[in-house]
C-alpha cells in the first residue's frame, strides 16, 4: 500500500526539478510513501480503509475508489489482450480478505460475463483455502487463492543448492502437480471452522 503503481516516466524529472528533490529521494517517495499511503495519509492495511470510509473519512473513500478503478481498468485491458478469459483471481492481503474490495472492483464488468456471488464473496475471507466466489451462472469463473510465497521460497533455495533450477518460467513446483495438497493449510482451516460452528 505504500508504492506508486504506474507513472509517466517523466514525472520523476518534473518533480525534481520543481520541488528540487533528488531522483533516488523521488524513487523512495514513490516506492515508501505512495500509492494508498500517500492518498490516506497513514493507512496500508486496506481493513483501515474500509472502517475509516464507514466512518466518512474522504481520503480513504479517495484511495479505495482510486484501487478499485485500477483493478477494473486492468481487468478490461487483459480482458481485451487475451481476447478469451476463462477466470479471474484475487489473491494476496487485499485479495484474499477484503470482499469490499473485490465486490468493488468487479462492479460493472456484469456486462462482460463476470457476475459475483455476494454471499459467496462474504465468506471468502479464509487465508487457508481455494473459494469460487462468482454466481453459478457467470460466464468468467472469479475465485480468491491464497498465495503460498513461502513454498516457492523455500523450492527455489532447495533447486538453487542442489543445482537443479532452471528458473521460475521452466522450473515446476510441487504445487504444480494435480497430487499437491498443502497440509498445513488444511489443517489450519478445519481449525478454522471448529471455531466458527
Amino acid at each position: 500500500g505504500t508504492r506508486s503503481g504506474d507513472i509517466d516516466p517523466g514525472i520523476i524529472g518534473y518533480i525534481s526539478e520543481k520541488e528540487g528533490i533528488t531522483a533516488p529521494r523521488i524513487i523512495s517517495i514513490l516506492n515508501r510513501k505512495s500509492g494508498i499511503f500517500g492518498i490516506t495519509g497513514k493507512y496500508t492495511d486496506r481493513r483501515d480503509i474500509v472502517e475509516a470510509m464507514k466512518k466518512g473519512n474522504k481520503r480513504a473513500k479517495l484511495a479505495f475508489s482510486i484501487e478499485t478503478y485500477r483493478i477494473r481498468k486492468y481487468i478490461g485491458a487483459y480482458m481485451a489482450s487475451l481476447q478469451t478469459v476463462d477466470a479471474i483471481v484475487f489473491t494476496a492481503g487485499a485479495g484474499e480478505k477484503s470482499s469490499e474490495l473485490r465486490e468493488a472492483s468487479l462492479n460493472g464488468l456484469e456486462k462482460f460475463g463476470i457476475k459475483l456471488d455476494p454471499k459467496k464473496n462474504n465468506k471468502a475471507t479464509s487465508r487457508n483455502i481455494e473459494s469460487i466466489i462468482s454466481s453459478d451462472d457467470s460466464e468468467i469463473k472469479v475465485f480468491v487463492i491464497p498465495t503460498d510465497e513461502e513454498i516457492v521460497f523455500t523450492e527455489d533455495v532447495v533447486a538453487i543448492l542442489k543445482g537443479n533450477y532452471t528458473g521460475p518460467h521452466t522450473y515446476k513446483y510441487i504445487f504444480e502437480y494435480s497430487s499437491y495438497r498443502n497440509k498445513l493449510r488444511e489443517e489450519a482451516y478445519k481449525k478454522e471452522r471448529k471455531v466458527n460452528e
